[in-house]
């Protein structure tokens, strides 16, 4: 019988010479070869020649190179090519693969135990961005697990995260043989049956069979894991964790016409995966979707903060306790992770998959999102601020120069008015004129940026590469400015009321409605249900959206507080200079006479000034915080972008054949999938 050794110098298929083996398991083994034309190291998978007679492996051998080259992602290992080849007097399957240097985040357990909080971030970021590119795909891994997480590093001091082995995943097309409840087949042996107790009533009738060891050699998983010229395989600690069970449910059928027994059906189904990191519906041999990959992510997630997975033991007693006991909460395991950050997590390892976030892109979003301190928020409002200062400030004072302008008419008729170079009935009148609409104008104008500015900032975080323009943002608002309007000044009365009744309803309101202009702009939300949008968002991170919003009126407060005082220090002080007889000092020395009459005008005035440049800082930071609220809700920024790419924002050359491109893609994709 060939041995993997035998290969070695093989060319296989005309196209690949074998360098050397870099690890095997039961199935078959993994080599490094060079692709003869271009001279490429590679990654070539191969089955043992004793397996090829076995249909079942062989299916499986194909269907995770269907369901690799299905998916063209960063995060994916990259399929090249998959075929048969006949070597010497046998026949061998072999999958081509891209060649990764690294290691697996396996590896990296095993010795660091616990990861920082921002690795996590990071790594489950990739991680599920390309599990949600095979869920759009209509493929589910089934077997995710450290083992299969290959960290490769990128030259910049990370690292580019691909997902590995797709040989137990399950392709939503109408030609694949096998169901998610039967896949493996009748295991030879005499299976030896484990009976669960009847804790849970929904496992009622439930019986786990472990097959007895079968007269060949037993599968083990082959990971394709070369980089330091080794192959992880199940063979060591994990390989009595990997099991393919046949599950054995009864279950009790109506009496019907058809033949049969009378009292109920057997169903025979199949287990199959790494027990510790299986969904319990994975464990019960149910049918799968989705869901049962994000518990698996919960899982990968828990072990790298708390530095083991939620359950331990041997496997059947590991399955048991994914199917009936409550995963030890997080935080025990380890008190700094933040208490939000945790709470995903154990969401994600809910026993009803209901009860998960409703995909991988929505887990990532929200564990990036609680995972993210007030003071990130704070670093990335001020890193967006000066990085595009010109644009926000243009926007600034597009929006406060006629409150500018109107502040200095009204210092101009209060110096009338003092120095009596008018009608006094003419400058009061006019003086309330001015008075209320400074009063309306600065209800509007804080509104207005805000909802603006979280057009710009969702854009800006979402496609930094796109070119941010002001116009559009505005006549987006301009198309929704009635119901905005009213919904700003409904916020108003409310928190008005709320203060005059007493103070700290009208601050806890503040902080509840923060929101609603962002709701508005970006929700298309209005009136009493953007009121109870802002207030659920804000619910989500409640700490953040009061210190945010303490920010947004202390810092211009103080500034033009400060900036008032002196001006009206630097005039008492002119006041105070030694006269001098002339006619120009006399004339300096009463105009600084009246500078308490102009105290309240040069105050208004240098508000609105300030505001200018404080206004749009405080924007952002509502605009984050938003965007935050609604990533820690499960709300990934490709829903949140989605109106702005209704609109068809004007693009570059190069934007516009990336967008069509991606637009056929997707086409592309849904038609296959719709005509499988």
């Amino acid at each position: 019988m060939m041995t993997s050794e035998h290969l070695i110098n093989e060319l296989i298929d005309g196209k690949y010479r074998i360098e050397r083996l870099l690890g095997k398991g039961g199935m078959g083994a993994v080599y490094l070869a060079t692709h003869i034309g271009t001279d490429r190291p590679v990654a070539l998978k191969v089955i043992a020649p004793q397996f090829m007679m076995n249909d079942e492996f062989v299916a499986r051998f194909r269907r995770e190179a269907r369901a690799a080259g299905r998916l063209h992602h960063p995060n994916v290992v990259n399929v090249t090519d998959f075929g048969f080849a006949q070597v010497g007097s046998g026949r061998i399957a072999y999958l081509v693969m891209e060649y990764l240097d690294g290691c697996t985040l396996d590896e990296v357990l095993a010795e660091e135990l616990q990861l920082p909080h921002d690795w996590v971030v990071d790594i489950m970021d990739q991680v599920c961005s390309a599990v949600e590119e095979a869920h759009r795909q209509g493929i589910i891994h089934r077997d995710l697990k450290p083992d299969n997480i290959w960290l490769e590093p990128n030259h910049r001091g990370g690292f580019t995260v691909k997902v590995l082995d797709f040989g137990l995943a399950k392709l939503s097309d109408r030609t694949e043989s096998s169901a998610a409840t039967g896949e493996a087949g009748q295991t030879p042996g005499t299976p030896t049956a484990i009976s669960l107790p009847p804790q849970n009533p929904s496992l009622s009738g439930v019986t786990l069979q472990l097959p007895a060891r079968p007269a060949g050699p037993s599968e083990t998983d082959t990971q394709i894991l070369p980089g330091r010229g080794k192959s992880v395989s199940l063979a060591d600690e994990e390989a009595e964790h990997t099991l393919m069970l046949p599950v054995e449910k009864t279950e009790e059928i109506q009496p019907t016409n058809h033949t049969g027994p009378p009292e109920g059906l057997t169903r025979v189904g199949s287990i199959m995966g790494t027990p510790p990191y299986m969904s319990p519906e994975q464990c019960l041999g149910r049918p799968l979707d989705q869901r049962s990959d994000i518990y698996s992510l919960g899982v990968i997630a828990y072990q790298m903060l708390a530095g083991q997975t939620p359950f331990t033991g041997d496997a059947m007693s590991v399955i048991r306790q994914q199917i009936e006991a409550p995963p030890p909460p997080l935080r025990e395991r380890r008190r700094n992770v933040p208490k939000r950050m945790a709470a995903v997590i154990m969401a994600a390892l809910a026993k009803n998959p209901g009860d998960r976030p409703t995909s991988a892109a929505a887990f990532a979003s929200a564990l990036s999102a609680n995972a993210e301190g007030t003071g990130d928020l704070l670093r990335r409002a001020f890193m967006l601020y000066s990085q595009h200062f010109p644009r926000f400030l243009r926007l600034s004072l597009l929006v406060n120069l006629p409150l500018v302008v109107i502040s200095l008419l009204g210092l101009l008729n209060g110096s009338l008015k003092a120095f009596m170079l008018a009608p006094r009935a003419a400058t009061t009148i006019a003086q309330v004129v001015f008075g209320l609409i400074l009063f309306v104008g600065n209800l509007v104008t804080g509104p207005v940026i805000y909802a603006t500015t979280t057009r710009l900032v969702a854009q800006l975080q979402a496609a930094p590469l796109r070119p941010v323009r002001i116009r559009p943002a505005l006549l987006a608002l301009k198309k929704i400015l009635r119901p905005f309007m009213v919904t700003n000044l409904l916020v108003t009365v409310i928190t008005f009321v709320g203060t005059i009744m007493c103070f700290f309803p009208g601050v806890y309101l503040l902080i509840a409605y923060s929101l609603y202009a962002s709701v508005a702009m970006m929700e298309g939300r209005f009136g009493r249900a953007a009121l109870r949008r802002s207030k659920e968002l804000v619910k989500r991170s409640k700490r953040t959206a009061a210190l945010v919003t303490i920010i947004q009126f202390v810092i211009p407060i103080l500034v033009a507080g400060i900036l008032t005082t002196l001006v009206l220090h630097l005039g008492e002080g002119f006041r105070d200079a030694p006269v001098v007889p002339s006619r120009d000092i006399n004339i300096r020395i009463g105009t600084s006479g009246k500078m308490h009459e102009f105290s309240g005008l040069i105050s208004e005035l240098i508000r609105n000034v300030v505001n200018i440049f404080t206004l749009p800082l405080g924007a952002i930071l509502c605009s984050l915080l938003y965007l935050k609220t609604r990533q820690a809700g499960g709300e990934t920024l490709r829903e949140m972008l989605a109106p702005i790419e209704e609109e068809e924002l004007p693009k570059s050359q190069w934007q516009r054949r990336m967008h069509e491109r991606l637009q056929l893609n997707s086409g592309n994709t849904r038609s296959r999938r719709s005509g499988e």
